[in-house]
């Protein structure tokens, strides 16, 4: 073993010594030609350089280029012709090292096997005329080199820079490429008569890479490492690179591809992957404008992504394509953030073919996409999002939840979903960022079924929810909602016009149109309409989209128009009962306005309009027109509680009344009516009617004709006009022939104690009418003869008492109140 060892060292110091023989006479030869050598070199450099070329100092080195000898050049500077025009220096350098070929210097041939550049520049000019200054790449024509015949084969080996800057600005094409090289080492292999190989050692610092200055700067500030291997093809003059590894600050990318280096019409592709790469980083790969457009997202997971980026050399922009997935992340977006994100990604910036490349003719794809949304499931088969210069997106969405995890997604203080099914399935148009002045269109369904659902403002709930919210653009619909409200069946269909772009500016201008359709409908469990909404403080939402959402919804319901069309075939209010119920209602803020309200009720029809106006709490304003086409006068009576007033009851009246009745009165939360607050004027006829035990009547007959029936009394057709101020009726001049007796009768009837009635009692009613007598009304303003007037006013017990009135004092009376 030890035999071995020293015949192994023996050998690698007799090498050594070999090299430091040959190492010794190369530096004498060197040393003893050192003006020659320099003078070759220089002489060589001039040549094959077409520019003004300055060198300040040219020396021999040895030691920093050892083994190698080499000559250095001190502050070598080229400049082109138009260099005072433009102010920029082609190439300069404080040091630039030619590194020699021994054999090639004794043989008197072209000897530079290397070139070594530190602290330099170059700067590749073309002004906006077209002028270039890349020119001087190309040699002297009048150059010996040039005029060979057969160009010699390239000895040069290697070329490395050391902080190098090198710029690219085409002022022409606006294109800048602004590069650091702090090392860059090119070893290059020339055997191949068709292929030159470079095998590159690169550490650079991307300053700018811009195909267009307006879109911006790919990979600024970057820094870009690598070892690599590229292949030039001498005949095609195309620099290609396949599947080479490179880093760019850091992380890891895999590149394809190809330059044209000559040509009328160069072009270029590449190829770039990697993976597992941060979503905020690959932003800061970008331009800023396609940043931008990224940045509309935000990704918290690695993804893996593709580009694939082609074009001309000489000017205009790339054609780009890049891909990406993205799995199981949390993405954040303008309108929803979800979790457990999932797609297939697309950017292009080439929608149409033959536009130019830039932001309005870009999109991004999204394909299929699952998520989850505050819990909620969610897939999309396609999202895109055209024009990145004013993005438009173009989406679906999909989803199957409880109903119930819809509140805190909502986080609306109106409305709560207490059970049930929904899904939702959505088509989207619009704007990206928030923009009232851009319309949206939504289209679509939102889909409930079993669900329960309490209206807090009104304190109630709607249960067993099955229907269907359908989008189409701006519009929003209600389909085939059936519930039941405060044990009331109801089917409903709504509509809001354009509600989608109110929403954003005048949710006060919002109309809901809205059909109601009950087959029974009890109207008293609807009273808590009348009671004021519950007043509504908004909760901040962790998510500010979702917050708006739900003030929203809250400012449309609070603020915005609905207005009903209700239709039942029976509805019951207390004692009322109605069928064939139609009724068209507004309700607004704070009042409701009642219009084409009918109904088929006590054997005939009623017709009738208003508003209701929520003055404070308990208290309600109510105007009334109606109008009632010969119903039954003692039902009409019953089923509205006597109409407030005691004077005249149900069980003393039938008949057939037809009647007009305007009126304004306060009502409370339970519906029932303030007394003292009513004002109205009716306008009736009452046919086949009759009088029925009817107290101030029954008194006439302590006056007249005590044989007669007063307690059943029938009437030919009573007409009158009635006004009713409070508890007191004012009773104009009103004629009754009646089966007992003639009369005419007016004054007030008061319940305050007021009372002050007149009754003119001809004395042609002497004669007892026959059975047979057909009774006719022969009209107000008729004489009516000879009569006895007897007044009626509160007796000292407080109940009416009736005089005989000889004097007619209570026309006197009343004719000095008018006087006055």
């Amino acid at each position: 073993m030890n035999r071995l060892l020293k015949k192994t060292l023996k050998i690698l110091v007799i090498i050594l010594g070999v090299l430091l023989i040959l190492y010794f006479i190369a530096f004498a030869y060197i040393s003893a030609n050192k003006k020659s050598i320099i003078k070759q070199v220089t002489e060589e450099v001039s040549k094959k350089l077409n520019g003004k070329v300055t060198i300040g100092d040219v020396e021999l080195s040895f030691l920093r280029t050892f083994p190698q000898a080499s000559v250095l050049l001190h502050d070598v500077s080229i400049t082109d012709s138009l260099y005072q025009q433009h102010k920029h220096v082609f190439f300069q350098a404080k040091e630039v090292f030619a590194q020699l070929g021994i054999i090639k210097l004794i043989k008197k041939q072209s000897a530079v096997t290397g070139v070594r550049i530190e602290h330099g520049a170059v700067y590749l000019f073309t002004d906006t005329s077209g002028y270039t200054n890349t020119y001087l790449f190309h040699p002297k024509q009048d150059s010996v080199a040039a005029q060979k015949s057969s160009p010699e084969k390239n000895e040069l080996k290697s070329v490395k820079l050391v902080d190098v800057r090198l710029t690219i600005d085409d002022r022409q094409k606006e294109k800048l490429q602004d590069f650091a090289i702090n090392n860059l080492n090119m070893k290059m292999d020339d055997k191949d008569s068709s292929t030159f190989i470079f095998s590159s050692k690169a550490d650079v610092l991307v300053h700018t890479l811009a195909f267009n200055l307006d879109a911006g700067s790919f990979v600024k500030e970057k820094k870009f490492e690598g070892n690599f291997d590229l292949k030039y093809d001498k005949k095609l003059s195309k620099l290609t690179f396949d599947s080479i590894d490179i880093k760019l600050s850091g992380h890891p990318f895999n590149l394809s591809g190809w330059f044209d280096l000559k040509g009328p019409d160069p072009q270029f592709r590449l190829n770039v992957h990697t993976r597992k790469i941060s979503y905020a980083f690959t932003k800061t790969l970008l331009t800023e404008k396609i940043s931008k457009a990224f940045a509309i997202a935000d990704v918290d997971k690695n993804i893996d992504a593709d580009a694939f980026i082609n074009g001309p050399l000489n000017g205009g922009d790339p054609f780009i394509n890049v891909y990406w997935v993205i799995k199981d992340a949390h993405l954040k977006t303008p309108f929803f953030d979800f979790d457990k994100a999932s797609m297939n990604g697309f950017y292009t910036d080439e929608v149409t073919a033959g536009l130019p490349r830039r932001d309005p003719n870009s999109k991004i794809v999204i394909s299929n996409f699952s998520g989850e949304w505050h819990g909620l499931p969610a897939t999309s088969s396609n999202i895109e999002i055209l024009n990145l210069y004013q993005p438009t997106l173009t989406c679906d969405l999909h989803s199957a939840f409880p109903l119930t995890k819809l509140n805190d997604v909502i986080g609306s203080n109106s409305i709560q979903l207490q059970s049930g099914d929904g899904a939702i399935n959505l088509t989207y148009k619009g704007p990206i960022q928030r923009n009232n002045n851009t319309k949206s269109f939504l289209n679509g369904v939102i889909e409930f079924k079993n669900g329960t659902i309490y209206y807090s403002p009104r304190d109630v709930a709607l249960n067993e929810v099955n229907g269907r919210l359908a989008f189409r653009n701006s519009d929003v619909f209600v389909e085939n909602l059936q519930c039941v409200v405060l044990k009331n069946k109801i089917v409903m269909e709504g509509s809001a016009k354009n509600l989608l772009s109110l929403v954003n500016t005048e949710p006060d201008k919002v109309n809901i149109d809205w059909n109601v359709y009950s087959p029974s409908l009890n109207l008293g469990a609807f009273t808590y309409l009348l009671k004021s909404r519950k007043k509504n403080n908004y909760k901040k939402m962790n998510n500010s989209s979702l917050g708006d959402i739900a003030q929203k919804i809250d400012d449309i319901l609070e603020r915005g128009r609905l207005n009903v069309s209700l239709k039942a075939d029976r509805m019951t209010y207390k004692k009322l009962l109605a069928s064939n119920v139609q009724a068209n209602v507004s309700l607004l803020q704070d009042r409701y306005l009642i219009n084409n309200v009918s109904m088929e009720q006590a054997g005939g029809k009623m017709t009738l309009n208003g508003s209701l106006i929520s003055q404070s709490d308990n208290y309600n304003k109510a105007n009334v027109n109606a109008s009632l086409d010969n119903v039954d006068v003692s039902r009409v009576f019953t089923e509205f509680n006597n109409f407030g007033q005691d004077g005249i009851k149900a069980e003393n009246l039938s008949g057939k009344l037809t009647a007009k009745v305007t009126a304004a009165l306060s009502i409370d939360n339970d519906g029932k009516a303030y007394p003292n607050s009513i004002v109205s004027e009716v306008d009736f006829s009452l046919k086949n009617g009759s009088l029925n035990n009817f107290e101030p009547v029954k008194k006439l007959q302590n006056f007249l004709f005590k044989n007669r029936d007063f307690e059943n009394i029938q009437f030919a057709e009573l007409k009158d006009k009635l006004e009713i101020a409070g508890q007191e009726i004012k009773i104009n001049r009103m004629e009754i022939q009646s089966s007992v007796l003639s009369l005419f009768v007016e004054g007030l009837y008061s319940m305050k104690g007021n009372t002050d009635m007149s009754i003119q009692v001809p004395l042609k009613n002497l004669r007892k009418r026959k059975e047979d007598d057909k009774l006719k009304n022969e009209g107000t303003d008729k004489k009516a003869g000879a009569s006895i007037y007897i007044r009626g006013r509160p007796g000292r017990d407080g109940n009416i008492q009736f005089k005989a009135d000889l004097f007619k004092k209570f026309r006197k009376d009343n004719d000095k109140d008018a006087s006055e």
